[in-house]
């Protein structure tokens, strides 16, 4: 048993810890605003407090996100501190038409509008750079990336396979962490947790960013995370008895560096966590390494090109602490080299084109060289994927508004062509937006889906359509409400199913799809931050698949709640102080549970209604060291995660009550 450290050692720790001076040179306000992009600057409010509202994540041209031709929610920096968030779950939570739920080994996925996004349906990045594994496609939501870094995150709900692939098939999350175009200096933070006698995550990491020259940045981010995922304790429905502060332990490591000179960049990622798994008696390990070049220049104000190089090494899905062969069989590597060119052309002012081609080349390996090591598609040891795209997109824009059409043509070598045309029409009329917008996109295969499917009948990929209405108004500075009404339609749906005498498999199921609406309103001045969001979805008529097996077939999808919404409030009452407090609500899930023996159960879970409170402390005239205090769910409700496959996989809890703390010390400003 590990020795048990009090809170008010770690506290001691965390201040010991801020207190290392920091290496950086501090740069001069003149010399920084000399140095930096023009066009940043306009971007950028003096204060940096101001909402973000440029963003090129839907078309690759820097556009307002009321004009963006998708369903774009931007989260800043000033509503990640505001919401009191820790990490990536935490940050999510802003978007209301995400939802969480557990996969197989403990790995925490996300549902976009009521579907599953696991396996490859919705694309990660960070900095632009993919973060999906490629065997599963999938993208455990964990401890590795620090927010103190990140400066915004961009969430697109909605397809974007025309833009970036199959992956993007539902959405597109991308993390963008600080640059020395929003502001050069450095900071180290240290935060901890406490929760039901027992100390929860306690990760420290350092990050900065600053100009060699005038042509020459960097940027650099390391942390260090370890302790446990969740310290709460359950009576299962077969009546056994878990404690997850016994089993879940958790150690992650991260690393990022970047190096920019004018137009190029370079980019090296390292990442990898450790995770023990709640109910079985082995852990599971999730390692990127991915190098990258990026060259995006402005020949004119007509022509620039946009090019990315990435090599990723990663170890997708990895058992270790096991000695079980049928697991350690199962272990394998993949290696995937891609790249991206495209060309914006604005031949005029109510003219743009953009084309493009994107590739990339995977080779997966099993560890093992025993027989039962093989991949089923070509009974090797190792497999390759190629996969080659074209795009191109062409947006006419004036008095109407902005009319884009766009198109994708795709070949995979295993898994054949694919097609993803969108047409978009975005209207901004002085307070008012509005967008109509129709999307295609497709999700292939992956090469672990093509391994464990059923070999009855070829895996199929999966055919998205998506037609989404929105409108919003920003009545006065500050102040944003939009409206999003979507259906989405999901023709063979690779599914997930687990079969007692067969195993795990992939197949197609005829049809799936969601339809309902996302509300969001926010509200920002000098001292106050309020938000409040709400999504409700149902599942289409004629869906087919497992998880609708439950007693009202058409509220929802097994594991996913119908509706999910919050509310936070965020206050400078001093200079020094800031208070703020936030609630969620999520409804009820469903989920098959193990009664007894091998019999399955519909278990229902409850409705969960979370409140948390926090202070935020800047001693000091400079203001350069923040003291975050919080208390997580107040009223202690019993938080569960479940899987959306039926598969009984025993539900995740999440901690109870918990107290935290974070202290960040800001070296230079």
């Amino acid at each position: 048993m590990q020795p048990k450290i009090p809170f008010p050692a770690w506290t001691m720790m965390a201040a010991m810890m801020v207190a290392v001076p920091a290496l950086a040179q501090t740069e001069a306000p003149e010399d920084r605003l000399l140095n930096s992009d023009p066009q940043k600057l306009l971007e950028i409010s003096q204060d940096q407090r101001s909402v973000i509202t440029m963003t090129n994540i839907a078309d690759f041209e820097n556009r307002d996100v009321r004009e963006s031709p998708a369903n774009v929610q931007v989260i800043t920096a000033r509503q990640i501190q505001a919401s009191g968030a820790r990490d990536l779950y935490d940050a999510l939570q802003l978007v209301p038409g995400i939802s969480f739920a557990r996969d197989v080994d403990d790995v925490i996925g996300v549902a976009l509008h009521g579907n599953w996004a696991e396996e490859g349906k919705c694309l990660f990045l960070l900095d632009g750079r993919q973060l999906n594994e490629n065997d599963f496609g999938t993208y455990g939501i964990g401890i590795r990336i620090p927010l103190a870094n990140v400066e915004r995150i961009e969430v697109v709900m909605g397809p974007g396979s025309t833009i970036n692939g199959g992956y993007a098939s539902l959405g597109v999350v991308n993390i963008v962490t600080r640059s020395a175009d929003i502001g050069t200096g450095s900071r180290a933070s240290v935060q901890t947790g406490y929760s039901n006698n027992e100390s929860t995550t306690t990760q420290v990491s350092v990050s900065g960013a600053h100009r060699l020259s005038r042509d020459q940045e960097i940027s650099y981010m390391t942390s260090h995370e370890s302790g446990r995922r969740s310290n709460t304790f359950r009576l299962l429905p077969d009546s056994t008895s878990l404690n997850f502060a016994d089993s879940t332990a958790t150690q992650a490591n991260t690393f990022q560096f970047n190096y920019k000179w004018r137009d190029l960049q370079a980019t090296m990622l390292y990442m990898d966590q450790v995770s023990s798994i709640s109910d079985a008696a082995y852990s599971v390990e999730q390692r990127d390494l991915i190098l990258g070049l990026s060259f995006d220049h402005k020949f004119s104000r007509k022509f620039e090109i946009r090019a990315r190089v990435n090599h990723a090494d990663q170890l997708p899905w990895y058992y270790v602490n096991v000695s079980d062969p049928a697991l350690l069989a199962t272990n394998t590597n993949n290696q995937r080299t891609s790249g991206r060119a495209s060309f914006i052309y604005k031949p005029a002012k109510w003219l743009s084109a953009r084309i493009g081609t994107q590739l990339y080349h995977q080779n997966s390996t099993f560890y093992q060289r025993s027989g039962e090591a093989l991949y089923t598609i070509n009974e090797k040891r190792s497999i390759t994927m190629d996969d080659a795209a074209v795009f191109g997109e062409i947006a006419f824009s004036g008095k109407p508004g902005l009319l884009s059409a766009g198109y994708r043509m795709e070949h995979n070598s295993l898994s054949g062509p694919f097609f993803a045309p969108r047409v978009a029409y975005t209207k901004v009329w002085g307070p008012l937006h509005f967008k109509l917008l129709c999307s295609q996109a497709f999700k292939a295969p992956t090469i672990a889906n093509l391994n464990y499917a059923t070999g009855e009948q070829p895996l199929l990929a999966e055919k998205i359509l998506t037609k989404e209405a929105e409108i919003g108004i920003k009545l006065f500075h500050g102040f944003n409400l939009s409206l999003n009404t979507y259906n989405t339609a999901v023709t063979d749906p690779i599914i997930y199913e687990f079969n007692a005498k067969t195993g795990d498999y992939y197949t197609n199921r005829p049809y799936s799809g969601t339809t309902g609406f996302d509300g969001r309103v926010s509200f920002e001045n000098k001292r106050l931050t309020a938000m409040a969001g709400y999504g409700i979805n149902q599942p289409l008529p004629g869906t087919d698949v497992p998880e609708m097996e439950l007693p009202d077939k058409y509220a929802a999808f097994q594991g996913i709640p119908a509706s999910r919404g919050y509310l936070l409030v965020s206050f400078d009452v001093l200079p020094v102080i800031t208070l703020r407090a936030k609630s969620t609500w999520r409804d009820r899930t469903w989920s098959y549970q193990r009664v007894s023996g091998d019999t399955l159960s519909l278990v229902a879970w409850p409705e969960e209604l979370i409140f948390q409170a926090g202070i935020t402390l800047h001693p000091g005239k400079s203001r350069r060291l923040s003291i975050d205090m919080d208390c997580r769910n107040m009223t202690d409700v019993a938080r569960t995660l479940v899987s959306p496959n039926t598969n009984a996989t025993t539900p995740f809890g999440l901690n109870g009550r918990e107290w935290t703390m974070a202290l960040t010390y800001k070296f230079v400003q």
